[in-house]
């Protein structure tokens, strides 16, 4: 029997926003996207452009502690540290906003939310579509753009 895989941080609290929220089925494909987002950040690796680097500096620790012991440890266990920061940091940094946007698209945030219900997003009034006050603000930028008002 296969071994159940335990859920990371970002994959746990993923999950909860999709429990929590209502998605509807012809979101499973985002809904789906953000999961893997999550789980790829939980089990961050580094990314490709360090790997020779990484490679090199681990088996240059690997020779110094043959030569002495005490010290290649000391440092290896340093380096594990920093090559672990170095793929969380770069995989958050890649896959961050990412996230962001498909929990944001599917209403699982704060802006998400304001955005679909004609709120605001960051402080900033989004109207809903097919809204009145979208109606008139696409005529307005109609006509601005017919009288050679919209700035370009």
């Amino acid at each position: 029997m296969a071994e159940r895989r335990r859920k990371g941080p970002m994959e746990a609290a993923v999950a909860s926003a999709l429990a929590a929220g209502t998605v509807a089925k012809t979101d499973a494909g985002a809904a789906a996207l953000c999961r893997r987002y999550a789980e790829l950040m939980d089990n961050a690796e580094p990314a490709a452009r360090y790997a020779d680097s990484i490679a090199a500096v681990s088996s240059a620790l690997e020779t110094l502690a043959v030569l002495d012991p005490l010290v290649g440890v000391d440092y290896a266990k340093h380096w594990e540290k920093i090559a672990t920061a170095l793929a969380e940091h770069t995989v958050a940094s890649d896959l961050g906003p990412k996230l962001l946007a498909g929990l944001s698209s599917l209403g699982l945030t704060v802006a998400g939310r304001g955005a679909a219900k004609g709120g605001t997003t960051g402080g900033t009034p989004v109207a809903a579509p097919g809204s009145a006050a979208n109606e008139l603000a696409e005529r307005r930028k109609s006509r601005a753009q017919r009288a050679g008002l919209d700035g370009a």
